[in-house]
């Protein structure tokens, strides 16, 4: 990756100062490497608010702003973008780009780890595929308004009739095309926001924890240890307790505390990690095996696990016998040989932890990376221990921000287009 110097410090924008924006911002703005000229915030009683006191500091004499034709008129260096997950069903895909075109590179921790990979809401997809898909989506909690649902639920009929009527499915397809990205906007190809990113002679990078951090860099540095790799696991268990209130409109909004009927493989939150995990296994394929985008296969497996202590979380109380843990599996393949799996196994309060035999021996959470291939297998194990672990979801959004704000130098100074991590070595003079 071709880099040029960067001026220091370099100038910033937060796009949606939530939970890992908002710490995002608080660092930033505490730390000399950065200057934040603006931020973009969604509810109106923030609009105008000093940026330093959005987030407990002392003002710093910059407002926050509801207005994106404030901030794209801003002269920034690269932008913080860290939406709501789902804010992509939204349209979060047009914002991007305008920023890009803009002349502004985007570090985001949205899925943009690896746009090439196409989704169930890809626009290449048909668009009839795209409703089918939608309508039988499964909602719990707040991440949908009272007429979202409404639509939802009669998208669901209406797609059910539509089936029935084959010999209309031709020109169905093209009325539904010409209305559907109104209403569900389809998430953009890799090669339109490349070309944004070219037009605005910048780059855009999607980073964090997992995805990022953890598979992008640990495991294929691991997996580069190996003269020949088959398969590789990624294992994340995590203690979503204390997760903030907010995160997608609140634990019952990930299907936690619900009935178990109302979790499987067509819950919203398995569609939408789907966005993050497609782009997991792309990588991987396309780094381990030389895949391209359009070989990978993608299938997913979601299941609830009932609750056997009554815990109260936030604003969310999960009782016994409802969901107390989900486990989500997505796995990839080219052609018919399964060369890895990504899995998610997430629960509310160690009392409902659903660990198997070959988890991370730890009630907090944990992962697991295992590399099978020659000249044998490798293996990564992370375990808090649980008595001195607290299930601070801090130390997550903490991870996750520093794998943000580290990756922006090297984001500003790489040429034009979509970057990804470098994992070739590099070496500097010993400092001691």
């Amino acid at each position: 990756m071709e880099e040029t110097l960067v001026a220091h410090p370099i100038r910033v924008i937060v796009w949606g100062p939530g939970d890992m924006g908002g710490r995002a911002l608080h660092t930033a703005l505490n730390s000399p490497d950065f200057d934040v000229v603006g931020v973009k915030v969604f509810s109106p009683h923030k609009d105008g608010v000093d940026i330093g006191t959005l987030v407990g500091l002392p003002p710093v004499g910059v407002s926050a702003t509801t207005s994106k034709a404030a901030i794209l008129a801003l002269d920034a260096d690269c932008v913080i973008h860290t939406p709501t997950t789902p804010a992509l069903l939204q349209g979060a895909d047009n914002d991007v780009v305008e920023l890009l075109e803009s002349g502004k590179n985007v570090v985001s921790g949205a899925s943009y780890h690896n746009p090439a990979m196409p989704t169930w809401l890809s626009s290449s997809q048909p668009a009839l595929s795209v409703l089918r898909t939608i309508g039988d989506m499964k909602v719990t909690g707040d991440v949908f308004g009272a007429r979202e649902r409404q639509a939802l639920s009669a998208l669901h009929w209406t797609m059910k009739a539509v089936d029935s009527a084959r010999p209309l499915q031709r020109p169905l397809e093209a009325a539904a095309s010409a209305v559907i990205d109104r209403v569900i906007p389809r998430r953009l190809t890799g090669e339109r926001l490349q070309s944004a990113c070219l037009k605005g002679g910048v780059s855009l990078h999607g980073t964090g924890l997992h995805p990022g951090l953890m598979v992008e860099q640990v495991l294929l540095r691991l997996a580069s240890l190996l003269d020949d790799v088959h398969e590789v696991r990624f294992l994340e268990v995590g203690d979503l307790s204390a997760a903030p209130d907010g995160m997608w409109g609140g634990l019952a909004s990930l299907g936690f505390g619900t009935d178990l009927s109302a979790v499987d493989s067509n819950h919203a939150i398995a569609l939408m990690q789907h966005f993050y995990f497609d782009a997991v296994l792309g990588n991987v394929a396309h780094t381990l095996f030389g895949a391209q985008a359009k070989d990978v296969r993608v299938e997913r497996h979601v299941y609830p696990v009932p609750a056997r202590v009554e815990v109260r979380a936030g604003g969310t109380v999960i009782r016994p016998g409802t969901v107390g843990a989900i486990h989500m599996t997505y796995r990839g393949y080219l052609g018919d040989r399964l060369f890895m799996t990504n899995e998610e196994c997430w629960h509310v309060g160690a009392g409902n932890a659903h660990l198997g035999p070959d988890h991370p021996n730890s009630l907090s959470g944990g992962h697991l990376i295992s590399v099978d291939g020659l000249p044998g297998r490798l293996e990564f194990r992370s375990e808090p221990e649980d008595g001195s672990f607290k299930a601070d979801w801090s130390a997550v959004t903490d991870i996750s921000v520093n794998a943000i704000l580290d990756s922006i130098p090297a984001v500003c100074a790489a040429r034009p287009g979509v970057v990804l991590p470098d994992l070739t070595p590099r070496y500097r003079l010993e400092e001691a």
